[in-house]
């Protein structure tokens, strides 16, 4: 992991409107959004190596508010391929089934595929990508293997969807987004071996730690509310956010929705660490007001405490676990290849969770492509405590 010092504080992070996925409103607001921080040259020049890692977890059609708008790559591609860089897209996207995974379907399905070709960029399916087993110090795991077309980039730019992540981090955002640098079902492994959020994502926050991406920008045109990372729905946002360091854009990000930034456990752990500035007192936001343009009664995961004090003391009673909609279930079994524990299994033809077994990560509902699978209280009582506990911040 790498140990350089935390960026000049304040960091600056570029709040920009982009009302819709037009190409002359996205390209006119990202490139505004590089000016307020330094301008694309102080990113790349003629011949800088750049990896762009979108989001794009799922085989989802163009659009799909779980996945980086294919036309937004498209104007961070072309505004960044004007200066002469050498760009590089990548993803490793989440789930399997029967061993093979989704990553190759969900570049062609998203639209990012097309948008590679059309500009004449590299497209890296980084399942197939040769990896390096990077050293860490850390108690879950010694060593990481990440796709080599990262590590051997000159930049790493980020660019997050706006959405919410029902396994205790409430967003997703530029930390927890280079998870998808880690090629195939090994990422299922580190869940297994960190059973509980407040150890897995420390292993985020080394991975972010090794590759340390010198640019995030954020898709929050359309954002994902509720029961993300990919069962929540759409909400129009009309954003862009911008800035080198990457944990002062996810504090950013946060905030936005209304969310303070170090209640986000990859913000506080990669803050912590000094490897950003998670704390609003520390960023510069420069562009539109912060303040007049949080997103009002932006809806957060079942899973969420915003209390923790109080939610010990009850923690049996409003504790979530994954849910099954039989009425959505389609019996595709990506849930039961994809979970790091093998909790689930196909009885009888219903679809059935071992509870003993399941260790509630939610990867379960992160990779089901019918959305039937999501956080539920294991009581009803819990409802009950979980609305008197859970007010806003």
């Amino acid at each position: 992991m790498k140990t350089s010092a935390v960026p000049e504080t304040p960091s600056r992070v570029s709040l920009v409107k982009c009302p819709d996925y037009r190409p002359e409103n996205l390209k006119t607001a990202i490139l505004a959004a590089f000016n307020l921080i330094g301008g694309t040259g102080k990113f790349v020049r003629r011949g800088t190596r750049v990896f762009l890692k979108p989001n794009v977890m799922m085989p989802k059609p163009r659009g799909f508010a779980a996945n980086t708008h294919p036309e937004f790559v498209r104007a961070v591609v072309e505004l960044l391929k004007d200066e002469g860089a050498e760009i590089t897209i990548g993803e490793s996207s989440a789930g399997s089934l029967a061993g093979l995974t989704f990553t190759a379907k969900a570049l062609r399905a998203s639209g990012i595929e097309a948008v590679a070709k059309e500009t004449g960029v590299r497209l890296a399916n980084l399942d197939l990508d040769p990896a390096a087993k990077i050293p860490i110090q850390n108690p879950f795991a010694g060593e990481l293997p990440i796709a080599k077309s990262v590590l051997e980039a000159d930049l790493v730019v980020a660019l997050p969807k706006l959405k919410t992540h029902t396994y205790g981090n409430i967003i997703t955002g530029a930390v927890k987004l280079l998870y998808g640098t880690i090629p195939g079902q090994v990422k299922a492994e580190f869940h297994r071996r960190a059973p509980k959020p407040g150890q897995f994502y420390t292993i985020v926050r080394d991975l972010y730690g090794v590759i340390r991406p010198g640019l995030t920008i954020f898709d929050a045109v359309q954002a994902m509310e509720g029961d993300g990372p990919s069962a929540g729905r759409e909400r129009p946002a009309g954003f862009i956010i911008a800035g080198a360091d990457g944990v002062a854009a996810d504090a950013v990000a946060s905030a936005l929705i209304g969310v303070p930034p170090m209640k986000v456990l990859t913000t506080r752990l990669s803050a912590e660490a000094r490897l950003g500035n998670g704390r609003m007192e520390d960023i510069e936001v420069v562009g539109e007001s912060l303040k007049e343009s949080v997103l009002g009664d932006f809806k957060l995961p079942a899973s969420r405490v915003t209390n923790p004090y109080l939610y010990r003391l009850i923690i049996g009673l409003t504790k979530t676990e994954p849910s099954i909609d039989r009425s959505l279930c389609k019996l595709c079994s990506v849930c039961a290849d994809s979970c790091p524990m093998k909790a689930m299994s196909v009885r009888g033809e219903k679809m059935t969770i071992d509870r003993k077994a399941c260790i509630r990560c939610f990867c379960c509902g992160e990779v089901c492509p019918s959305q039937a699978i999501r956080p539920r209280r294991k009581t009803p009582l819990g409802n009950v405590l979980s609305r008197v506990i859970s007010s806003r911040w």
